[in-house]
């Protein structure tokens, strides 16, 4: 029997809902939407989501904004504290800055970094001072998994006759289909048929999470 089926929501949400509590989710819209169907497993991509050591030669434009990412991965980083961004920046967007407000209610540190969560088992959340961007995954096949990015704002900010949540949309799109591409090509290695196993690098403990939540879920039949 499934002692997994027992847990409350806030059991099954762990720890990363204290880590996000200062962010108004309960109050954001959606600003933008883009739609997504990735030939990947979506363990794939939620490893991917889950380790950054890929964003030195896959995402520049990231990196630009947050240079610890470009050597080792950030492995050196408090994940749970956010990650900082380079100076003068102040949000994920194509140029690092923004004219919209940052979130009420946040703290010092997350006025200046990014945040990042992932609640199993298929939501992903990143979180600016901001807007928050909100991946839902949901499997088609072992082999294709649709993805739906919802950008969430504060109603003030969407009710003005300036918005405009492009920069952030922009930025996050391209980082996004880098992330796809390259999940894809993984599936595509694991197509194979020499293919046996992967292996974890020891920065990838988040990554064994996932491993371990699924098998703590399989039925012993």
């Amino acid at each position: 029997m499934d002692s997994t089926r027992d847990e409350t929501l806030s059991e099954a949400l762990g720890e990363g809902i204290h880590r996000i509590s200062r962010y108004p989710l309960a109050e954001l819209l959606v600003g933008a939407r883009r739609d997504y169907l990735v030939a990947a497993n979506w363990k794939v991509i939620l490893e991917n989501y889950n380790e950054c050591y890929h964003c030195g030669p896959v995402h520049p434009e990231l990196c630009d904004i947050v240079p610890a990412f470009r050597h080792g991965g950030g492995a050196e980083l408090n994940w749970g504290d956010g990650v900082p961004h380079r100076e003068g920046a102040n949000t994920f967007s194509t140029s690092g800055t923004t004219r919209r407000a940052p979130f009420d209610g946040l703290n010092d540190s997350e006025r200046t970094h990014h945040k990042g969560e992932l609640f199993y088992p298929n939501l992903m959340l990143s979180l600016a001072m901001d807007h928050v961007a909100a991946f839902y995954v949901w499997p088609e096949s072992a082999q294709r998994t649709r993805i739906r990015c919802d950008f969430l704002f504060h109603p003030d900010e969407i009710a003005g006759s300036d918005f405009d949540a492009s920069d952030a949309v922009n930025f996050w799109d391209l980082v996004n289909l880098q992330d796809w591409q390259i999940c894809e090509s993984v599936q595509r290695g694991m197509n194979n048929a020499v293919f046996e196993h992967g292996y974890y690098a020891p920065m990838e403990d988040y990554s064994l999470d996932l491993r371990r939540y699924v098998r703590a879920r399989l039925s012993d039949a």
